[in-house]
């Protein structure tokens, strides 16, 4: 599923891919008093350092700004307010009000600016080709390891173009497919960054862990769980994908991952299904034109994005286990608003999601933990078995629908109930 905003910019530790471009040196932003000189050549020798450990060469020199940690987070700030669009947010804020993430008293924009402006430690602007990292007048082994692991997504991306790909999926909506690469990207960049950690003295590493534990997490804490697992699910699960991919087959299954991307993040969750090569089954919703409704968006929700918005209700451990029989989805986004607006962007959304499990027990997994999910967090009243496999909810200010038949689960939402009514009679009848 679309995020609210096409900016990709890391968590502390942890990075977004970086992409290099015709340009070499270090630039630097930072107060006077810093060593610029001293700090070129610590990224010169961690160059060397990222080339060694990574197995691969630069084409071209990277180019990497050190900022003071101040500068960093208003960077942040401005890249991503340049990226927020009003109809996306004002959507996705519906939508997530309506799945019982949001409970109505959280600015969903103000919260990603708040969220990113304290986590980030640096990112990778694609359109200027400046790698900017938060440094002071010498460079902390946190920041060190932070430089390698921008770094290897330099390297990754010069010698296999990735980032390039991901713009374009990015633009056709093929939003799994990107969320896929980048648990890649992450993975791999997460691995090498900690392969270097592993390499410094025993104090140096201590140091690493403790500048980690001091980072504030004011707005990190006070916002829903999900804000942090969706953050950083590129970098835990595409670490777990790439350290699979070593222990199978050392580097060079990592490199010729480049070479096959996964496709979808079921196959970033569970390598066997990478090695499979399995698809995502096809699933379509048929045609419906929702009366005072467009199509804001329709695309595949993938095994991630199924299990954090759809499951958030139950356990995760229960999640986990409903989502890993996914075989396939589709989703549409319906929408009632102005998609010139600029300020107020409100309008009502109706969610259609189509599931279709592997097999029929894990349709029926997952059909039971979304109706428990649906009546522990939604404001869709109580859950009545209406029979053959439907399950209806009442009393509530939102209206949902969920149905089961064989491998496929149907479940509509909608916070106006006509419209929801409507499509279940345009879908199911």
């Amino acid at each position: 599923m679309r995020r609210p905003f096409t900016l990709l910019v890391s968590a502390v530790l942890v990075f977004v891919a970086a992409c290099g471009d015709d340009s070499s040196g270090v630039t630097s932003t930072v107060p006077t008093s810093i060593d610029v000189a001293g700090l070129t050549e610590d990224i010169d020798a961690l160059i060397d350092v990222t080339e060694q450990i990574r197995g691969l060469e630069f084409l071209v020199e990277p180019v990497i700004t050190i900022v003071s940690a101040d500068e960093l987070a208003e960077r942040v700030r401005l890249q991503i307010e340049e990226d927020l669009e009003p109809d996306d947010l004002a959507v996705s804020q519906r939508l997530y009000e309506i799945l019982g993430l949001l409970d109505g008293t959280i600015d969903l924009g103000q919260a990603y600016l708040d969220l990113y402006a304290e986590q980030v430690g640096g990112y990778y602007d694609h359109e200027t080709g400046e790698m900017v990292i938060m440094g002071g007048s010498e460079l902390s082994a946190l920041s060190r390891s932070i430089v390698v692991h921008e770094l290897v997504h330099a390297l990754t991306d010069q010698q296999y173009g990735f980032a390039g790909l991901s713009d374009e999926l990015w633009d056709n909506g093929e939003y799994e497919r990107v969320s896929a690469i980048s648990a890649l990207a992450e993975g791999d960049a997460t691995y090498y960054q900690l392969v270097y950690l592993e390499t410094l003295p025993t104090e140096e590493q201590i140091e690493a862990v403790t500048e980690s534990m001091n980072v504030d997490t004011t707005v990190m804490d006070s916002l829903p769980t999900w804000f942090a697992e969706d953050l950083t699910f590129p970098y835990d699960s595409g670490f777990g994908f790439v350290d699979r991919l070593i222990t199978d087959g050392e580097l060079v299954a990592v490199n010729q991952a480049y070479e096959l991307l996964p496709m979808t993040t079921e196959q970033i969750l569970h390598p066997e299904k990478y090695y499979l090569r399995e698809e995502g089954l096809p699933v379509q919703i048929p045609a419906f034109e929702l009366p005072g409704y467009t199509v804001f968006e329709e695309g595949g929700f993938g095994e991630w994005n199924a299990r954090l918005f759809l499951m958030h209700g139950i356990s995760d451990g229960d999640a986990l286990v409903a989502a890993a029989g996914w075989g396939g989805d589709r989703y549409r986004l319906y929408w009632q608003g102005d998609s010139e607006c600029i300020d107020d962007c409100a309008g009502p959304v109706a969610f259609v999601y189509r599931y279709t499990g592997d097999t029929p027990r894990d349709a029926q997994e997952f059909y039971d933990a979304l109706w428990r999910s649906a009546d522990s967090i939604m404001s869709v009243g109580s859950a009545h078995n209406a029979g053959g496999g439907v399950t209806t909810f009442t009393g509530g200010d939102d209206f949902a629908y969920l149905r089961l038949s064989g491998e496929d689960v149907l479940f509509i939402v909608a916070d106006d109930p006509a419209a929801g009514q409507a499509l279940v009679a345009g879908l199911t009848g």
